[in-house]
């Protein structure tokens, strides 16, 4: 059965996933558990990587699960419009740009802003709302909506900036800038 460029990218997708989790769940496998000074087995150090490469795994299956029931997968779909995805989700042109946009805001969060001055809750605040309204500005003002979309989305950036501030400190115990 043939398998058309869509088939192709979301099956190497599935491969990326499950060879990242598979790699990070035997790395964490094989990592020291520290069990000669006296470390609970709930505090070892792979525990944690562990779980997310086992996640990574099932997250990988369940990507691929849709694939294998495809019915028809020798079709290629004639539009983007009759998938109901917009044509940068297709792995267009448009869809490598916004691919290298999210990159950027991402690298500029993590390696140009985090830890130089202003406290993490600000700056995952920042990050959170502009990553939200740069890929949904465009839907908004579509719809109409722009203003309420942007009130929506700070809310959201300032309570996932404190609750994701609290859990890396209270629950992970790291100290953050």
């Amino acid at each position: 059965m043939a398998v058309n460029q869509r088939d192709r990218i979301e099956w190497l997708a599935v491969a990326c996933w499950a060879t990242l989790g598979a790699g990070i769940l035997v790395g964490s496998w094989h990592m020291d558990r520290l069990g000669h000074q006296g470390i609970s087995p709930w505090s070892a150090p792979g525990l944690l990587p562990g779980a997310v490469g086992a996640l990574m795994l099932v997250f990988a299956a369940a990507l691929a699960a849709p694939l294998l029931r495809r019915p028809g997968r020798t079709a290629a779909p004639a539009t983007a419009a009759a998938q109901g995805a917009e044509p940068a989700a297709l792995g267009g042109p448009s869809g490598w740009r916004t691919a290298g946009l999210a990159a950027l805001l991402c690298l500029a969060f993590a390696g140009a802003a985090l830890g130089r001055g202003w406290p993490f809750q600000a700056e995952a605040a920042l990050f959170i709302f502009a990553f939200a309204a740069t890929f949904s500005g465009p839907a908004w003002r579509r719809e109409g909506r722009l203003a309420r979309g942007l009130a929506s989305t700070a809310v959201v950036a300032l309570v996932a900036a404190v609750a994701i501030s609290a859990l890396f400190e209270r629950v992970f115990l790291v100290r953050l800038p």
